[in-house]
């Protein structure tokens, strides 16, 4: 496949990874809640929640950066990988979200 079919790939998994980083903004702003308990904040399972959740923004972001690296780097199928697993995690998540409720 030519490398510009892997460029606009890539820029469309950058846009899905942008927005899937501004969705679940909510979440990671909320993270705080783990500590709503009286006592929960010496909890260690309560931090591992909070900084888990935190931390899913940042997924997105570093995998459209990676990817984007390793498309500069020639590395292309490597860098739709890169690009694809938050949103493909993300996914995953969310269809695991659904069968629980």
């Amino acid at each position: 496949m030519p490398k510009h079919y892997y460029r606009i790939i890539l820029i469309l998994l950058t846009l899905l990874c942008g927005a899937g980083a501004v969705l679940t903004m909510p979440f990671a702003l909320l993270a705080a809640m783990a500590f709503d308990a009286p006592g929960s904040e010496h909890q260690v399972g309560a931090w591992v929640v909070f900084f888990v959740i935190l931390s899913i923004p940042l997924w997105f972001v570093v995998g459209a950066i990676i990817g984007w690296v390793l498309y500069l780097h020639d590395w292309l199928r490597t860098s739709l990988v890169v690009a694809t697993t938050p949103l493909a995690a993300a996914a995953i998540g969310w269809l695991l979200l659904l069968q629980a409720g």
